[in-house]
């Protein structure tokens, strides 16, 4: 069985979801931050992060994109990814960890008081220049979905779809006033929100409705 190492609202969210929307069973550990920086979960992941993906021999996966692509293609009957191999599958690791190298970790940087901040000032310095490129790549998102929506894989809803969900929550200023400006992807979001074995899931992380993470 699965174990799956879990924080509210924290990008555990998207491996959380992909979990429930395959039926496989899982443990599902709930942890605090306090918990996550406790020198003990390092022996679990080794930079403290979440989430992490407890194997049934006892091995350990983590990061978030490596975590979505391993269960859909273990599970892929389940249908959550386009067949392993085709030139559609291709697309889809490509768009899911475009998402997760190169989105997720900008997004982490408009967050003030940061790693790489020296000061105040130059944490907000970097929090806008953060801010402005997310919105770069939620508008390269924004423009497959309009040409090739309603979902990431086109016509087929899939665990790409589940992982930008997951991002836009992150959004700045806000969740609201960013799926203003970005209607496919609003859309796309609202989709998630609908799916029937999500719901139990989103409200558990407090994001069933929109601005549950930051308004």
């Amino acid at each position: 069985m699965y174990k799956l190492y879990n924080v509210r609202s924290w990008g555990s969210l998207a491996p959380h979801c992909v979990l429930e929307e395959l039926d496989v069973p899982y443990q599902n550990i709930w942890m605090t931050p306090e918990q996550v920086r406790a020198p003990e979960y390092r022996e679990i992941h080794p930079l403290g992060y979440i989430p992490a993906l407890g194997l049934p021999d006892g091995r350990v996966v983590i990061e978030s994109g490596a975590i979505v692509s391993f269960l859909v293609t273990a599970h892929a009957d389940k249908g959550m990814c386009p067949t392993p191999g085709s030139l559609d599958y291709a697309e889809f690791l490509s768009r899911l960890h475009f998402m997760s190298t190169s989105l997720y970790p900008t997004i982490n940087l408009t967050f003030p008081g940061g790693l790489y901040a020296a000061d105040e000032s130059h944490s907000a310095f970097i929090v806008e220049k953060a801010v402005a490129r997310t919105d770069e790549i939620f508008g390269i998102l924004e423009n497959w979905l309009a040409s090739e929506g309603p979902w990431l894989a086109g016509e087929t809803f899939s665990a790409a779809d589940i992982y930008l969900f997951m991002l836009t929550l992150w959004a700045r200023p806000s969740e609201k006033l960013f799926l203003e400006r970005f209607s496919g992807i609003a859309r796309l979001s609202a989709g998630v929100r609908q799916r029937p074995r999500l719901k139990a899931v989103l409200e558990a992380h407090g994001v069933l409705d929109v601005g549950g993470y930051n308004g």
